[in-house]
């Protein structure tokens, strides 16, 4: 514990460094809880409305418009019929005169996009109402009052049908809506997620494979040793994005296979790095002592060499999962990453490029700040666990 404290006691001494470390505790708090920290589920295509979309930062969610279709009873005094809507109940209809009636929404203070009065009486009109040329339709556009029904000469009973507007709910979508109608916040916390994981899980999987290949090596010597660094140099040899882009082509999108090219091109780095620092341990004192003790090749491996490795294979697994993150949104902005159904950050970027140009700025500039915050804060983390554990910047 002593020796922990200490330890990070020397990290602390760089505020980028506590910087980083803090935006990455946020980032993956964000991640852990993402499903209560967003206001919507992005995934639930049942609540996405087209009316939502491409809304910019700090608008309101309308709800769904209601319509009531109701008969109703007029010239006898007043009536009232009520529909099945929630915000839009019904409508009423109140004597204004001698042959005069008015209606009105129930309740009153719900704005209505339209009223439509159909079998009135020959000799009936509806005032600031357009009629149909064919059928016996009455029909006012977004009525700021009562509609007024003159001309009646006794008791009738008439069909309204009254669409209500769009009401707002308690929704504020704070960074905005993409075309999808979807909230840029909640999306984002998503993003953060699938991200995260993927990285996470990524460099998780390249670290076993590459540390064991490494060990390997530098344990076997010769023909395995020649053989795994003639697989390290090849992969070495093409590009990151290049061999993503091969190996998706060929195998097709979907979680496992970003994870599987990724894994491809990054377990190279820790079997090189493990067989480097393997070979400085083999020679040392403790392991001939082992050897003399005829432990097992396994148990000198994992208990006595590999531990002896982990500084260094800890400070690339940091790295390489920002490293992780750049490829995998990468290969997702260019459409051959993550399926639709998942988006990632650089899938939110792609989605939002189109816009960029018809000033909808926010749909790909705010998952590219956190993308980028993301993978700054991952490489200042592991350039000050690198840093610790050179011993020529010990001071």
């Amino acid at each position: 514990m002593p020796a922990l404290r200490a330890a990070f006691g020397r990290f602390a001494e760089s505020p980028a460094a506590m910087i980083s470390l803090a935006i990455t505790l946020v980032m993956l708090f964000a991640a852990i809880f993402a499903p209560l920290l967003a206001p919507t589920d992005p995934y639930d295509l049942t609540r996405l409305q087209l009316a939502d979309a491409l809304k910019p930062v700090g608008s309101r969610q309308l709800g769904p418009a209601e319509e009531a279709r109701v008969s109703i009873h007029v010239g006898a005094g007043p009536a009232e019929a009520t529909g099945p809507g929630t915000v839009l109940r019904g409508v009423s209809a109140v004597p204004c005169g001698e042959g005069c009636v008015e209606l009105a929404a129930v309740p009153p203070d719900v704005a209505l996009a339209s009223l439509q009065i159909r079998n009135l009486p020959r000799g009936a009109g509806v005032d600031q109402a357009r009629k149909h040329p064919v059928q016996p339709w009455w029909t006012v556009t977004a009525p700021a009052g009562p509609v007024r029904i003159t001309g009646l000469t006794g008791a009738a009973d008439i069909q309204v049908i009254a669409k209500s507007l769009p009401q707002e709910t308690g929704l504020t979508f704070y960074l905005g809506t993409d075309g999808f109608g979807r909230d840029m916040l909640s999306a984002i916390l998503y993003g953060i997620r699938i991200s995260l994981t993927v990285g996470l899980v990524t460099a998780a999987t390249a670290m076993v494979l590459g540390t064991g290949l490494g060990l390997v090596a530098a344990w076997r010597g010769g023909v395995a040793d020649a053989l795994i660094m003639r697989a390290v140099d090849f992969m070495l040899g093409f590009p990151a994005l290049l061999v993503g882009l091969v190996v998706l082509a060929l195998l097709g999108s979907g979680v496992d296979k970003v994870i599987f090219a990724i894994v491809l091109v990054q377990w190279c780095y820790y079997a090189r790095t493990t067989r480097s620092v393997a070979l400085g341990e083999l020679g040392k004192e403790y392991v001939e002592a082992a050897r003399v003790q005829r432990l097992s090749q396994g148990r000198i491996l994992l208990r006595h060499i590999l531990p002896n490795c982990l500084p260094q294979i800890i400070v690339l697994f940091t790295l390489n999962i920002a490293a992780a993150i750049a490829l995998e949104s990468s290969l997702s902005f260019l459409g051959i990453g993550l399926p639709l159904t998942k988006p990632s950050l650089g899938m939110l970027i792609a989605n939002g490029y189109e816009y960029i140009f018809s000033h909808k700025y926010w749909i790909s500039i705010y998952p590219g700040l956190v993308l980028l915050v993301m993978i700054v804060a991952l490489n200042l983390l592991g350039d000050r666990l690198r840093d610790l554990n050179n011993p020529r910047l010990d001071r």
